[in-house]
């Protein structure tokens, strides 16, 4: 039997994604009696916690149309110190007085919309071939350019200290892919010329993912099949689906296509209910660009 599943783990604090893949993958390889791949679809900073979603088998090859979905976050931005790592995990770098509530409400609107931002070189950025975090680790010099994110909404959830000094604040952001979390509390913080790090970050949705329908690795443990996610659940949020007959199947499967009267230019193709292709359309007519099956 193929299993072909997406599971949403909601990451432990102090994990790398790596760490939850390699888990996963030992969980249901032991639970399945068969060697398991295992990919997950955007990474997670080991401070942050929340929606890791992972591909099983063939959904793994799903990793370029999931990587690119909106996301939400809730997080924490902490002022008076700012690190090199622009996280808690970092060396203090600048310390400063704390803002008024006041202040931060008046800088939060021009964060909101298209803007540019410069990801933090202790990031897994690639620069000439090599990541920012090891060239960041060597000593070398690291300059990486802006790039546009945009930002849907920022909403006040909480915060700490009095009006009048804020000592931190948390944040529900909503945010198109590529968007770092940690460069936007750092601007948002030298907007108001104080000193601020990252200190909590939590990922609540990817796409249509809600962090209520992640699982934690001690859950999946004890049932380990029992959290499969159809790849139609998530691709549904992404593209149009079309249920083929047996002729269309075999058509599809051979490479030749088959012709759908659709404008879209990406398909879902779905037999017996189960997703086996999406299919790319070429001069009319749906070929597999990625096969499931």
């Amino acid at each position: 039997m193929s299993y072909n599943y997406l599971i949403a783990i909601n990451k432990p604090i102090n994990w790398t994604s790596s760490d939850v893949v390699i888990k996963v993958r030992n969980i249901l390889s032991k639970a399945l009696g068969e060697k398991v791949k295992v990919g997950h679809m955007g990474t997670l900073d080991p401070i942050a916690t929340g929606v890791l979603l992972l591909g099983i088998n063939k959904a793994t090859r799903l990793f370029d149309y999931l990587l690119s979905k909106d996301k939400e976050y809730i997080g924490t931005l902490t002022f008076g110190t700012s690190t090199d790592t622009l996280d808690s995990m970092g060396k203090v770098e600048k310390t400063s007085s704390l803002p008024t509530l006041c202040d931060i409400k008046a800088k939060l609107p021009q964060f909101i919309g298209n803007i540019s931002q410069i990801p933090p070189k202790y990031s897994a950025i690639k620069i000439n071939g090599q990541k920012a975090y090891n060239l960041a680790r060597a000593g070398k010099a690291v300059e990486i350019e802006p790039r546009k994110v945009n930002i849907y909404d920022i909403q006040i959830v909480d915060f700490k200290g009095s009006e009048d000094k804020v000592e931190s604040i948390t944040l529900d952001v909503k945010c198109s892919s590529g968007t770092y979390i940690r460069s936007l509390f750092f601007d948002i913080a030298s907007s108001i010329n104080v000193a601020g790090h990252m200190s909590m970050l939590n990922r609540v949705a990817l796409s249509n993912i809600k962090i209520q329908d992640c699982v934690t690795i001690e859950e999946l443990e004890n049932n380990p099949t029992s959290h499969f996610i159809q790849p139609m659940v998530v691709l549904n949020n992404i593209m149009k689906s079309y249920a083929l007959n047996d002729e269309e199947y075999l058509d599809v499967s051979n490479g030749v296509g088959t012709k759908i009267d659709s404008n879209d230019e990406y398909l879902a193709l779905l037999k017996d209910g189960e997703v086996k292709f999406v299919a790319q359309n070429i001069n009319g007519i749906y070929k597999s660009v990625t096969n499931l099956q």
